[in-house]
């Protein structure tokens, strides 16, 4: 059985970031979504704006994987 991704938007995700101690507005992370330089979302351009997923799973890996790099130094 195939496992349901839940999604999350950006304030939330910059939320979530600045709590784990990154200085990040919403406007940034939206920006290195669209780079791609976060791996853990997406940008769709369905109009003129992108409408931006951020996969809450990948977003906590992410942050455990740097948290983990800091604390072995």
């Amino acid at each position: 059985m195939a496992k349901i991704m839940v999604v999350i938007g950006i304030r939330e995700a910059a939320k979530i970031l600045r709590e784990n101690g990154m200085q990040i507005s919403d406007g940034d992370l939206r920006a290195g979504i669209e780079q791609r330089v976060y791996p853990f979302g997406d940008a769709v351009t369905v109009t003129s704006k992108p409408v931006f997923h951020i996969y809450l799973p990948l977003l906590m890996q992410w942050i455990a994987e740097r948290s983990e790099e800091v604390a072995n130094g």
